[in-house]
């Protein structure tokens, strides 16, 4: 997953507040009086031709697919729907009807991707429970396992990948209750020390708060945005629990041949022991320069303060991290922190020493 400059960043949202607020300044400002002829025009060519434009240059070019342009532009459409005057943009009401029907076409070809993908859900759940049985003795967590037997069934692409870390988040936030955390010899839990279920706890009863007295404020402006805002709101508190759940179901996994590093349920990383170049106590620097994190797969939860990790892993060669919706990044080392670490370090140093690494 290739990130984003800090600088490209603050240009783009420089570049983004001029052309937005020059909208604002010229339909809602006293003193600009009237628009004149041809303004609505250039103002819905800022919408939905400069500002998708400037988030394909900053944000989408060489990290994510094109197809996201098209809902960049109808989300133009509609801030211009808010800042321009309808008395001004009846005119125009074309233009939306060509922009729906570019993301109707758009969405039946995802809708047949995703047709194709629930065909093979049966397919996928044979092999999902062949895959558990297979990998009892491993220990291994609900997002391994599902993952095999995707990786069976589909040839990997961005909707499967997208409809896998969705399916995955449901999973842990409504169905895994029941499920008890994985323990065993070979497993090592990493948030008993910390205060992440307690953040994630914080974050959830603040969203909750938020989500009721900011619905009936935006409702007494725009209901279909209030509605808009509460869903998103409730998308947010399933992935928070799913979050919390993963942590407390999933630890970090030693078996015969590799080390399964699961961070909640947004990152994970599979190497194999073999693929382990050191293993040794943290020495560094307590913060990271961001060319020094680009590199560093950080497998340690959010908590109140970041505090140095216990160790360091070095690998021979790029280790691949996988993260949500399909992203991906390519590391050369892990840091860990653990609520045994003794316990860790004498497991996975036998490993290794029986493999010949150390």
């Amino acid at each position: 997953m290739l990130t984003i400059p800090k600088n490209k960043w603050l240009l783009f949202g420089l570049l983004l507040t001029l052309v937005m607020g020059s909208n604002v300044l010229v339909y809602h400002a006293e003193w600009a009086g009237s628009p004149p002829p041809g303004m609505v025009l250039g103002s819905l060519f800022d919408f939905i031709i400069t500002v998708p434009l400037l988030v394909y240059i900053f944000i989408i070019r060489k990290r994510y697919s094109l197809k996201y342009v098209l809902p960049v532009m109808i989300a133009g459409y509609g801030a211009a729907g808010l800042i321009i005057p309808k008395i001004y943009l009846s005119g125009f009401s074309f233009v939306k009807y060509i922009l729906f029907a570019g993301e109707g076409a758009f969405l039946v070809v995802e809708l047949y991707v995703i047709f194709k993908l629930l065909v093979k859900v049966p397919a996928i759940i044979r092999s999902y429970r062949t895959t558990e049985i297979a990998a009892a003795t491993e220990n291994l967590t609900f997002q391994h396992r599902m993952e095999q037997a995707w990786n069976q069934q589909m040839k990997p692409t961005r909707v499967r990948d997208i409809v896998f870390s969705e399916m995955t988040m449901v999973y842990y936030s409504l169905f895994s209750w029941r499920k008890k955390p994985i323990s065993g010899e070979r497993s090592f839990t990493y948030h008993k020390k910390t205060g992440a279920i307690a953040l994630y706890i914080m974050l959830i009863h603040a969203l909750v708060l938020e989500s009721v007295g900011f619905h009936f404020l935006l409702h007494s402006w725009n209901p279909t945005v209030a509605i808009i805002a509460l869903g998103l709101n409730i998308y947010t508190l399933l992935f928070f629990v799913a979050e919390i759940q993963a942590i407390r179901l999933c630890p970090m996994i030693i078996t015969d041949t590799h080390l399964y590093l699961q961070v909640g349920f947004m990152k994970r990383l599979t190497v194999p022991l073999r693929e382990i170049k050191s293993f040794h106590y943290y020495q560094g620097p307590e913060k990271l320069t961001k060319v020094e994190a680009r590199h560093v797969f950080d497998a340690t939860v959010a908590d109140f303060m970041k505090e140095k990790p216990t160790f360091e892993l070095e690998f021979v060669q790029p280790a691949e991290a996988k993260l949500l919706y399909g992203f991906k990044k390519r590391v050369m080392k892990a840091h860990l922190r653990l609520d045994e670490p003794q316990r860790f370090y004498t497991a996975l140093s036998e490993k290794m020493n029986n493999m010949g690494n150390v």
